[in-house]
């Protein structure tokens, strides 16, 4: 008795779970091997690296067939290693001020710049509408390869490994014009330490208004009570705390 066809859905899905999965040539891994600068002793999990989520479908795969999982992971391997990199970079530094460079060097758009100095999306596995589909801004699939690459190199070859990674593949020269760029508003540098040194917050206070309309001039008192006081002036109030506030950290400073 001939056996029924099974239904259209069902001959597909069965065809999927039939594929290969895409592996790179030996050409490709060795070219990326070189350009990264680490050998990968298992190429599984470097095929799952580049493999993007858009493949899920088409190969019958799970939770651990694309690089979401490896992503998850690479993130927080990337923060651990960039933040150890800030700390012995800055030892002087306050926290804010190194919170605003960890949270650039380890955003989507510089994740894809990594990537995008060797390439990477030519080694990404895709489907056909996401090899065309690129942000304006950034390249998320890059980007996010980029984190399933370092988690894969992580699992691979340790902590060590992706350390080495980071180290030799991220643009660390954006930190040279970051870091020499005006720090944040003194108001708030100046609450920062009120914080970090358990003291009540400051008090600004108008001590005059002088000069024309169109050229006005404001005096301003800030206080951080029982730790000092400073007053300065600007043709705005809101320049005058700033510079009072810059003032009374300069003192404040000098006593830590």
């Amino acid at each position: 008795m001939k056996r029924p066809n099974r239904p259209k859905r069902t001959r597909q899905r069965a065809s999927a779970k039939a594929k290969s999965r895409p592996i790179l040539s030996h050409e490709q891994r060795k070219e990326l091997e070189t350009a990264i600068g680490y050998r990968f002793k298992d190429e599984t999990i470097l095929t799952r690296a580049l493999t993007h989520p858009s493949l899920i479908d088409d190969f019958g795969g799970g939770a651990t067939f694309s690089n979401q999982r490896l992503e998850f992971l690479g993130d927080r391997v990337l923060g651990l290693i960039m933040a150890e990199v800030l700390i012995n970079k800055y030892p002087k530094e306050r926290e804010g001020f190194m919170t605003k460079l960890f949270h650039h060097l380890v955003s989507g758009p510089t994740c894809a710049a990594v990537g995008n100095q060797f390439n990477l999306r030519d080694y990404l596995f895709m489907d056909a509408s996401m090899k065309s589909n690129t942000n304006r801004n950034y390249d998320k699939a890059v980007g996010d390869a980029v984190e399933a690459l370092i988690a894969a190199i992580y699992n691979d070859g340790g902590i060590d490994a992706a350390e080495k990674f980071i180290k030799k593949c991220w643009i660390f020269d954006t930190l040279t014009k970051t870091a020499t760029e005006p720090e944040e508003n003194p108001k708030t540098r100046l609450s920062d330490w009120c914080g970090a040194n358990q003291t009540g917050y400051a008090v600004y206070s108008t001590v005059s208004q002088s000069g024309p309309p169109h050229a006005p001039v404001f005096t301003v008192q800030v206080e951080v009570d029982g730790r000092g006081t400073a007053t300065a002036e600007g043709g705005n109030k809101q320049d005058a705390e700033k510079a009072a506030a810059a003032a009374l950290l300069e003192i404040l400073e000098k006593h830590d």
